[in-house]
């Protein structure tokens, strides 16, 4: 049921989006951004009160066999996190890149519930659907969020609470969202602090594994500041090839290495040390102290070595090889079609960014892509 009247709800939408509402929150920019496109880009209702789009099992499972490696990488996390949040009455969701719920947790006694709310299997939570939430919040803007009760667009799920963060590639390219929702809660949106930094740690989490997962037909270089914590939980994760070349880092060596901001390049040119030195037998079983090239004093890591555990990447099924071939466009279509995906490719796959390049709306792309098929290249 909804938390407010429909009527009373979309007054409080135009008033957030003309700044009319005291002490909005710290994400009011973003929730009045996603309001005026919910309301003028895709002519959404704030007052309706059905629930999400459900997929049938046929189309929830082709996607889950496309997201394979995705959902491999998941499958330790989500019930770690829904054991810390279960008591207090949240379910765990894992979305795709296009909002499609692919995998979650929740209690068994609760699952009608949580499914009645439309937080199950196969839901649909992109903006130009459901509006205002907390996976599509995170799907557009690539940032994490809390979407609290009266800040959800349609007043169907004003009574729930979302706390989501989104899920990376090693290419820096949004795979999908890890959201933690409760049916209900305390109105203070302050009270979902702890859950949204469980959710954000989770998605980091979510992100290593993928990441190992992804390059475990590489020497694997698990590092960290303090040489405590190499063994037990790794900041910076580094796959090398065999010609000693570093060929992908996670976010967080990318961030606190300036030399991995360009990728595959030498691990000379990352690291005082030789690919010999690495590669040796006894560096896995030895923790290493690595000085930083160029940088000052102090500037040190230490890490393990993890040889390879296969000789070749691995191959995930897509969904897309058991699709009918694309049809064939014609002149104008296909010059279209490389238009838009230059326009990703140069926005780095944000479709807020990439819309704004085409001078297009959010709504119109999504059409556009699904037109023409236009997929990541992770996906392909």
């Amino acid at each position: 049921m909804p938390y407010v009247r429909p009527t009373s709800h979309l007054e409080r939408v135009r008033n957030l989006i003309d700044g009319r509402v005291p002490d909005p929150g710290a994400d009011s920019t973003r929730l009045a951004r996603s309001y005026r496109r919910s309301l003028d880009d895709y002519r959404l209702d704030p007052g309706a009160t059905a629930g999400p789009r459900i997929l049938s099992a046929g189309e929830l499972r082709a996607i889950q066999q496309s997201e394979e490696g995705f959902l491999r990488s998941a499958a330790l996390c989500l019930p770690r996190l829904h054991a810390m949040v279960r008591e207090a009455g949240y379910c765990v969701i894992l979305a795709n890149a296009h909002g499609v719920t692919i995998d979650y947790a929740v209690d068994q006694d609760q699952r009608k519930h949580f499914r009645k709310a439309g937080l199950y299997l196969g839901s649909c939570w992109s903006e130009d659907e459901e509006g205002t939430c907390g996976i599509a919040s995170v799907l557009l803007d690539q940032a994490p969020i809390t979407v609290h009760k009266l800040d959800h667009f349609r007043a169907a799920f004003t009574s729930l609470t979302c706390s989501a963060a989104p899920i990376f590639s090693a290419r820096d390219e949004l795979i999908g969202v890890l959201d933690a929702s409760a049916l209900s809660s305390p109105d203070a949106r302050d009270s979902q602090r702890l859950v949204y930094q469980l959710v954000r740690q989770s998605a980091t989490m979510i992100e290593d594994a993928y990441f190992l997962q992804s390059h475990d037909y590489c020497h694997i270089m698990l590092a960290h500041r303090n040489r405590h914590f190499v063994e037990v939980q790794p900041e910076m994760l580094l796959a090398i090839d065999e010609h000693g070349m570093v060929v992908a880092a996670n976010r967080c060596a990318r961030q606190l290495v300036a030399a991995l901001a360009t990728l595959p390049r030498p691990i000379e040119e990352v690291f005082e040390v030789s690919p010999g030195r690495l590669f040796d037998r006894r560096a896995g079983s030895q923790l290493l102290s690595l000085r930083m090239t160029n940088a000052g004093a102090g500037s040190w890591l230490h890490a393990r070595i993890r040889a390879p555990s296969r000789s070749s990447p691995r191959q995930f099924p897509d969904a897309t090889d058991s699709a009918p071939a694309r049809r064939s466009l014609a002149q104008h279509e296909q010059a279209e079609r490389t238009r838009i995906a230059n326009a990703m490719a140069a926005a780095k796959w944000r479709p807020l960014d990439a819309a704004a390049m085409l001078g297009m709306s959010r709504a119109t792309l999504y059409r556009r892509l699904r037109q023409f098929d236009i997929v990541p290249p992770h996906r392909q």
